[in-house]
């Protein structure tokens, strides 16, 4: 039986101090950043139709290579006069093989790539059921759990082949990566399509220096008004492929310019990154917010919460059920979890 040493419990309250010593300092430097940028609050709400849509994924070792499980969902529901109706529905899952194989003898295959490609499938698939449940219905919004910029980016890989051998068909991580980008294009030419991210790394607002969530998690741990309040951020646009370059090399999404923004639907409740593929202002933004906030009762946009709970994918049952199929698990190292 383990548990912690005395000498760690005496030393766990330090890190409180250690903690608010750091803010403190920092508090500073967070009133000097969002006094560049004004905060639009508003509390109005607006009844609204909404999609949204989510997946998850794992890919298991075993002796005759990497098989990968998926399963996803979109929904659109719509409020009317306090009443939540589920308009369309997809869900979708997937089974199979990844196929990586290496364009030289020194190279080796890295853990790592299965993410990669496993993570462009399903953004891929999460998009094209976006799109199949709002192509013939009504939307006022439609949700994408994630950034713009992680959909936007692109996983593939120098000297090495990938492919995606599902038990419907087989596929080169090429192919996959130009259906994503055909989707977004597609989605970058509907009103208010929204991807919207619990965290971020990323440093727009700070020119990179701190990150953007995290002078704002700051503002709500001080109570620097007005950042505290149910509102959004003074939108900022970039330039895509300018933006894509920072990060990866030869991306040719046809999309020119995207919009960031941060929100918070609640008095010092979370703040959420979200991000549009195209230019919008702040009228349109102002909409999007007010439609939002209906669906956030709890800080968060409620048909976001329900595709991710019912499209979590269960490791043990799927883990038990290829170990009852007879399938050859790799013992101690079986399971890489990703999504």
């Amino acid at each position: 039986m383990t548990s912690l040493m005395p000498e760690l419990e005496k030393s766990l309250p330090l890190i409180l101090r250690q903690i608010k010593n750091k803010f403190v300092k920092e508090k500073e430097t967070a009133e000097k950043i969002l006094q560049n940028y004004k905060w639009i609050t508003l509390n109005n709400e607006v009844e609204c139709a909404c999609a949204a849509v989510d997946s998850s994924f794992l890919a298991i070792e075993s002796r005759v290579g990497y098989i990968y499980a998926l399963q996803g969902l979109a929904v659109l529901y719509n409020i009317k006069n306090n009443v939540i109706r589920r308009e369309n529905v997809s869900v979708f899952t997937d089974i199979g093989f990844i196929d990586i194989s290496i364009a030289k003898e020194s190279h080796i295959v890295k853990k790592s790539i299965y993410k990669k490609v496993l993570t462009e499938y399903a953004y891929t698939l999460e998009l094209e059921n976006l799109i199949k449940v709002i192509k013939d219905y009504n939307h006022n919004l439609a949700l994408i759990d994630g950034s713009f910029i992680s959909f936007a980016m692109s996983k593939k890989t120098k000297n090495v082949d990938a492919y995606i051998e599902s038990v419907r068909r087989r596929c080169h991580l090429d192919e996959v990566e130009n259906l994503k980008i055909r989707y977004l294009e597609q989605l970058s030419k509907l009103r208010h399509v929204v991807f919207l991210a619990k965290s971020s790394s990323a440093g727009f607002y700070t020119q990179g220096q701190y990150s953007d969530m995290y002078i704002l998690e700051l503002a709500r741990l001080f109570k620097i008004n007005p950042y505290i309040n149910p509102g959004f951020l003074e939108p900022l646009i970039f330039n895509v492929k300018e933006t894509l370059s920072k990060i990866i090399k030869g991306s040719n999404i046809p999309i020119d310019k995207f919009t960031v923004t941060y929100v918070r639907f609640g008095l010092g409740t979370p703040v959420y990154q979200i991000s549009f593929p195209y230019i919008v202002g702040e009228d349109d933004i102002g909409y999007v917010y007010m439609c939002l906030k209906k669906w956030s009762t709890s800080g968060y946009p409620i048909p976001l919460e329900y595709v991710h709970r019912f499209s979590k994918l269960p490791r043990k049952n799927l883990i038990n059920a290829m170990i009852h199929l007879g399938i050859p698990i790799v013992t101690g190292r079986e399971l890489i979890e990703f999504g």
